[in-house]
């Protein structure tokens, strides 16, 4: 792996392209015509190039993406490449039918015009990315959280700062690397669905399983596991999450009546202690439900009352975060997601 400061997109284009043999150098805006790096053909000409940097390419949305990307006013007539995390196979020949190169950080370049034709392998340059993530830590994970939770909001530092109860310099520091990073725009609003899909790399909360669940109600018990059935959306409680969650809100699943919860809790001392109540089960097959600590607050914190709508007493966790449950599962999982569109009020922004 090559390790690259903050993996600048145009910095990646000329290490990648000095690999391949070419002359690249970073474009001076006031003499290159806005352009971010400057590519020299073998004949000599000097070819300005325009580079989009994101987390993940995919095929949903692309093509009206480059729409925008045309109209870009640094646009012009500079060959356009994105430079990406991950660009899958089928985002890779929209890009190319659109006249687009690409390069994906895992190791391939690709770009055609101009007087050049490059399609090599490269260095992989992805770990870099992973090391240099403004995503992280802790309070990384809770700003992408919020943003796309209010992802039409017009956020500022000090407003996101006050919400999650952290440092403005922290905040800052953060958001200026998403920026960097092609996460978040220059409004502070999230990249969709590049930012979702970084979230999802970082989102690996672990599970315990469990013997029994414990009743709706109330009770000194229940009490001491704070489900959290009082007010449920002003309060913090327990969550009900991926697969029973999923079909709740109409996502394309399949869940039995007696299928295994998927809880999170607020913190690891009610994690021990619902363990300590509950019973711990031997293995996957044999579990009443799992329970897993939440990556962030608000996972516990905002939670949905589905009882006037639905069959099901437990609060829900937002589509969010169900939906980042389901993405860890490679295949099944984006496939759900791929034909899922939650009910008003709440957005997709994962494609």
């Amino acid at each position: 792996m090559t390790w690259l400061g903050g993996l600048d997109g145009a910095a990646a284009l000329v290490e990648a392209a000095a690999a391949v043999g070419l002359v690249a150098e970073v474009a001076l805006a006031a003499h290159d015509g806005g352009a971010d790096v400057v590519l020299v053909t073998p004949a000599g000409d000097r070819v300005p190039v325009v580079i989009k940097r994101v987390s993940l390419v995919s095929a949903d949305g692309l093509r009206e993406r480059i729409a925008g990307w045309r109209r870009s006013p640094s646009a012009g007539d500079a060959l356009g490449v994105v430079v990406a995390d991950r660009i899958t196979g089928e985002a890779r020949e929209v890009l190319t039918a659109a006249g687009w190169g690409w390069l994906d950080l895992r190791g391939h370049l690709r770009i055609v015009g101009n007087g050049l034709f490059v399609d090599a392998d490269v260095a992989a340059l992805r770990e870099a990315a992973r090391r240099s993530s403004p995503l992280a830590g802790r309070v990384g994970l809770e700003v992408a959280a919020l943003l796309l939770l209010e992802s039409t909001t017009q956020w500022g530092i000090r407003s996101i700062a006050a919400t999650l109860d952290r440092a403005p310099s922290s905040i800052s520091e953060i958001v200026s690397s998403m920026q960097s990073a092609g996460l978040v725009d220059g409004q502070r609003r999230p990249q969709v669905p590049e930012l979702f899909w970084a979230l999802s790399a970082r989102w690996r909360p672990a599970g315990t399983f469990v013997a029994s669940i414990p009743s709706a109600g109330g009770g000194a018990v229940n009490d001491a596991l704070r489900l959290g059935f009082d007010d449920v959306e002003a309060t913090t409680g327990w969550a009900l999450s991926d697969t029973v969650a999923a079909a709740l809100y109409g996502a394309p699943v399949s869940s039995r009546s007696d299928h295994p919860r998927d809880f999170y809790v607020p913190d690891q001392a009610v994690l021990r202690r619902a363990v300590h109540v509950l019973g711990q089960a031997n293995d996957r097959s044999s579990r009443a439900a799992t329970i897993r600590v939440a990556p962030v607050p608000m996972v516990c914190s905002r939670r949905v009352d589905a009882t006037a709508w639905a069959n099901q007493e437990w609060p829900l966790a937002q589509p969010l975060f169900v939906a980042l449950d389901l993405a860890q599962d490679p295949n099944r999982g984006i496939e759900i997601l791929q034909a899922w569109t939650p009910p008003e009020p709440w957005r997709r922004v994962w494609s």
